[in-house]
């Protein structure tokens, strides 16, 4: 019996390593698809800073908004790298 209970478990434990292990496979974006991904999420970035940069500015709070700036000039960096037609990229 007690090598039923055993067994049992060992076979759980390796069909639950398998299922994960496969989950795994087919759930996390590959290399090439977070490649594809980055831009579109470098413009969102973009343009959460420049709201963030505006609001900033009408409380006047100058030295987050230079934080602001900074972040968005890297954000545009990447952009107009991946992206040259981008609208901002000749600013």
């Amino acid at each position: 019996m007690k090598q039923w209970i055993n067994l049992g478990l060992m076979w759980t434990a390796i069909t639950s390593t398998i299922a994960a292990v496969l989950w795994m496979f087919t759930t996390f974006a590959t290399a090439a698809e977070v490649d594809d991904i980055k831009p579109s999420i470098a413009y969102g970035q973009y343009y959460d800073r420049l709201d963030d940069y505006d609001e900033a500015l009408e409380e006047g709070n100058m030295e987050l908004a230079r934080e602001y700036e900074r972040q968005m000039e890297r954000l545009k960096a990447q952009i107009c790298e991946q992206d040259p037609e981008w609208e901002r990229c000749d600013d």
